[in-house]
């Protein structure tokens, strides 16, 4: 029996293979794609147009950018209760004449124009004069306290001037009163912008109401019970009107009065006596 001994076929070792790995590694195919130069990597580029050729693309934030807030303030005067909704320009100048003429408005009064020399009779209702009539609309933030802690604060200064009211409310033992105090000098800073009379603004309107959104947590109670406990959380509103309302609201009462029948203390009978079936004494 013949036996052959072959000899080991020679592989190469990782050494040996190391040249031509980093030939190979160099190579166009190992670089940009394996089909060469037939496919380069090309970045992607603005299409330029002719008037904006040097200008950057760029996309401003959303405060930055004028355009989006004019569309923003545009929709939001459209959904905005103005009174030029409710009330004419004729309406609102005559208004303004008749105010102008007796320091505040008088109803049923004949006012003249001088720019037409017209003479009108300007007779306004309720919610018209409301609504022409200077004034200021508060609105307070969420306040942690109950609605009943904060109404009886609000009775305590409801009708007073603005400045009164500050003034009893900074002496007023309650922890309501303070964030009524600070909610009522926020209408002053705005009677100081509008340019009122704030010696004359005086609460016309005071109230309060929930603001939602209460935070619940368990009670623990004895014997295995629990209840659950409501944090209330509130907001307050407010009007507040110039002295031009209060001289109306007193002229009115003076009229009012002097149109008044004679208050007669007698009962309105005929002068002959009635049938009664008993004696008087």
């Amino acid at each position: 029996m013949i036996r052959t001994f072959l000899g080991a076929s020679k592989v190469p070792t990782r050494a040996q293979l190391r040249p031509s790995l980093r030939l190979l590694s160099h190579t166009t195919a190992v670089r940009n794609e394996w089909f060469g130069d037939l496919t380069k990597k090309t970045t992607p580029e603005l299409p330029k147009t002719e008037g904006n050729a040097d200008e950057v693309v760029t996309n401003p934030a959303p405060k930055d950018d004028t355009q989006l807030q004019e569309y923003y303030m545009k929709q939001a005067r459209e959904q905005q209760i103005r009174s030029d909704k409710y009330i004419s320009p004729l309406k609102r100048r005559l208004f303004d004449l008749n105010v102008a003429q007796n320091g505040f408005f008088k109803n049923n009064t004949v006012v003249t124009d001088p720019d037409t020399s017209k003479s009108y009779k300007v007779s306004l209702t309720e919610q018209e004069i409301e609504i022409l009539e200077p004034s200021i609309y508060l609105q307070s933030y969420r306040i942690k306290s109950s609605m009943k802690k904060a109404t009886l604060v609000n009775r305590f200064v409801r009708g007073f001037t603005v400045k009164h009211a500050i003034s009893q409310l900074h002496f007023n033992p309650k922890k309501m009163s303070t964030e009524l105090e600070k909610f009522l000098k926020t209408g002053l800073e705005q009677a100081q912008k509008l340019g009122y009379n704030e010696d004359g603004l005086y609460i016309h309107a005071l109230w309060t109401g929930s603001d939602g959104e209460w935070r619940k947590r368990l009670d623990a109670k004895g014997r295995g019970r629990t209840g659950i406990i409501e944090h209330p959380y509130i907001h307050l509103k407010a009007v507040l009107k110039t002295d031009q309302t209060t001289k109306r609201r007193q002229w009115e009462q003076a009229q009012a009065q002097r149109a008044a029948k004679p208050r007669m203390f007698l009962n309105n009978e005929p002068l002959n006596f009635k049938v009664r079936g008993h004696y008087k004494w």
